[in-house]
């Protein structure tokens, strides 16, 4: 009996060792992300930057599954069958377009836009799918306002730096408003020609020649209707200011005749490049040595560019008061003008961050030759291809997170508006770019792209997002549409021809296809856990970055009963194998008992199984598979 009874606690205590040991086991592979939610990660100050801090994960809102349809936008760029393009991107999930009619479009009369028949058949088209078009007013330099182009002959070498040319025809030139084109860029009247020899046919220039011309040679001009900017309250600027809103005029006539009353625009189209009319130099772009003085910033109040700004929602409130004047000029440069100094009544403004191509670390380091501003005096080697770009990051200063976190989104706010919008007029990413130059593969990065670029940003504080672009002549091209769309007969269905972007994207939007407006947003909050082997990205500083430091938890709600979380692993590099990954989320907020819980992957558009650990009433436990892209946490109440 006595061996009996020592047998009995030897096999008992063998039997705790183990569940003891296993206990620890389980224990050294849970690794918790706390706190989730942590503000100090926006602790960098300007002009700093880090590759440790994630400023996304500074604060968690949920926001409604109903704005967030009404977010989902696109470029607008094709060229033909616009009505089997138009319906595709509307059962695809696109709600509003970004569509450019730019000041060229105007005719020399200023009577009427070029092509307006195809305006108004891709507008009518807008309406007829419930599209909201973003209408991009602009003066590309290459074409700035009404023009006209003719050709002529040189009949002496000008060797570059040459401040004279001689033409062979000087009849239809008019002093300081034609000019040669396209020198060095895409650039009407790249050097203007200030006074006319007509016996000679001698042509002095507001600048040196940028290079070589031969005799013999045909040359490029253009005659413009206005002179590009000069400063607020001069002849020439009163001029160009009457002509841009008499531009403006024209396209919103354009709206009205085809019934159109609810839209967006969009008051120009980035500083980076084709900006020179209207640019921080204006009409000194075109002369060396300058010739007017700027004594206003142009982005500033009083500057020329925020006073066409002004004046042009001025023009636009009288006709279309709920109608969104967004300001375009922060699109590359995002705190140049304050929120607060923005014109009164500007209803928000746009950013065009891309950073989805490769950057390479150290190599592509922001301010390399100030170290001082690296947060932690040390730089990852590393490759970064993020679907979400860089400006959700401190990998530079700019950070959008500055302006997008709720202390700064909801109180910033410009004169005579009650709510300020957050735009993000192009996003997108070029395959090559990042490395991918197949056809699989491409389509892959841009569904991956797609998926977590809305996501993501319509979570964290954008309002409106149109991903660039619609269409592209080949897969390898940014485009989402099929790249044969002119060769599909005008019928054809979505499921026989949508790409994987286009229908990852239906699949999306379709789990949020119930949503309705909320009057208020219950708020979620989430306790995260890690678990199993766990990936590291860089080490910097002695501190590693992993994986489950960039777990996103995107939660929305669609109504009273049902929320909509968007979960996944924001790898850094969206080209490369992922492994599935598992988390374990303890989730409270929701106002009711969780009944019904289920993991959608809109990728494969298959359910995932999801292990339900706990749920309590406003409570829920989970244990969730994740990957490299958004998958869906569908709780029902």
């Amino acid at each position: 009996m006595g061996k009996l009874r020592w047998s009995e606690v030897m096999r008992k205590f063998v039997q705790l060792t183990l569940l003891l040991w296993l206990a620890c086991l389980a224990s050294a592979q849970e690794f918790p992300v706390r706190p989730y939610v942590d503000p100090s990660q926006l602790d960098v100050p300007w002009p700093k930057h880090s590759h440790l801090k994630l400023p996304w994960r500074a604060y968690l809102e949920t926001r409604s599954g109903y704005e967030f349809l009404q977010g989902i936008g696109v470029n607008y760029n094709v060229p033909l069958k616009h009505e089997l393009a138009i319906k595709l991107l509307a059962e695809a999930g696109f709600k509003t377009f970004r569509i450019e009619i730019g000041w060229s479009n105007v005719n020399w009369d200023e009577t009427a836009l070029a092509n307006e028949g195809r305006w108004k058949e891709i507008l009518r088209l807008c309406k007829r799918y419930g599209i909201r078009p973003t209408i991009l007013l602009n003066a590309h330099h290459g074409v700035p306002c009404p023009h006209r182009f003719f050709e002529r002959r040189l009949v002496a070498d000008a060797p570059k730096g040459s401040r004279t040319v001689r033409l062979d025809n000087v009849s239809d030139i008019v002093p300081r408003y034609s000019g040669l084109c396209n020198l060095t860029d895409y650039w009407a009247c790249e050097v203007f020609v200030t006074e006319v020899d007509h016996q000679t046919g001698e042509c002095k220039l507001s600048k040196p020649l940028p290079k070589d011309l031969k005799a013999g040679e045909k040359v490029l001009l253009a005659t413009l209707k206005y002179l590009p900017a000069h400063p607020v309250g001069t002849t020439e600027f009163e001029a160009m200011a009457k002509g841009w809103l008499r531009y403006t005029q024209l396209v919103l006539d354009l709206l009205k005749s085809v019934g159109i009353s609810e839209f967006d625009v969009e008051i120009w189209n980035e500083l980076s490049f084709g900006s020179a009319f209207m640019g921080g130099h204006g009409i000194n772009h075109y002369y060396d040595p300058p010739i007017v003085q700027f004594k206003v910033d142009f982005l500033h109040p009083g500057g020329h560019a925020w006073e066409i700004a002004r004046r042009t929602i001025e023009l636009v409130k009288s006709q279309f008061p709920k109608v969104r004047c967004i300001w375009g000029f922060s699109n590359t440069t995002f705190f140049h003008t304050p929120i607060e100094q923005l014109p009164p009544f500007t209803d928000g403004q746009s950013y065009h961050p891309y950073g989805t191509g490769t950057r390479k670390l150290p190599e592509h380091e922001q301010a390399p030759n100030e170290p001082w501003r690296c947060l932690e005096g040390e730089i990852p080697r590393v490759e970064i291809r993020m679907p979400e770009g860089w400006a959700h990051t401190f990998v530079q200063t700019e950070s959008l997170m500055r302006l997008l976190n709720p202390e700064s989104r909801l109180k910033r706010k410009p004169v005579g508006v009650e709510r300020f919008y957050h735009y993000m007029t192009e996003h997108g990413v070029a395959p090559p770019e990042c490395g991918v130059n197949d056809e699989q593969g491409s389509w892959l990065l841009k569904a991956k792209t797609v998926l977590r670029a809305f996501c993501f940003w319509l979570n964290k504080g954008i309002d409106v997002m149109h991903y660039y672009c619609a269409y592209g002549e080949q897969p390898t091209d940014m485009g989402l549409l099929p790249t044969n769309l002119k060769d599909l007969p005008d019928d054809a269905k979505f499921e026989r021809v949508a790409t994987l972007p286009m229908r990852a994207l239906r699949n999306l939007v379709r789990i949020f296809s119930d949503s309705k407006p909320l009057k208020q947003i219950r708020q979620l909050s989430v306790d995260v856990v890690a678990l199993g082997k766990q990936t590291p990205i860089y080490t910097v500083a002695g501190k590693t970055l992993w994986h489950r430091d960039v777990f996103t938890f995107l939660p929305f709600q669609c109504h009273e009963r049902k929320f909509v979380i968007a979960v996944y692993t924001m790898s850094y590099d969206a080209t490369k194998p992922f492994s599935e990954e598992r988390y374990r989320l303890t989730i409270t907020g929701f106002g009711g008992m969780p009944r019904q819980v289920h993991l959608y992957d809109p990728l494969r558009d298959k359910v995932v199984p999801v292990k339900l650990l706990m749920r309590a009433r406003d409570k829920l436990a989970v244990e969730v598979p994740v990957m490299d892209y958004p998958r869906l946490l569908v709780v029902a109440l």
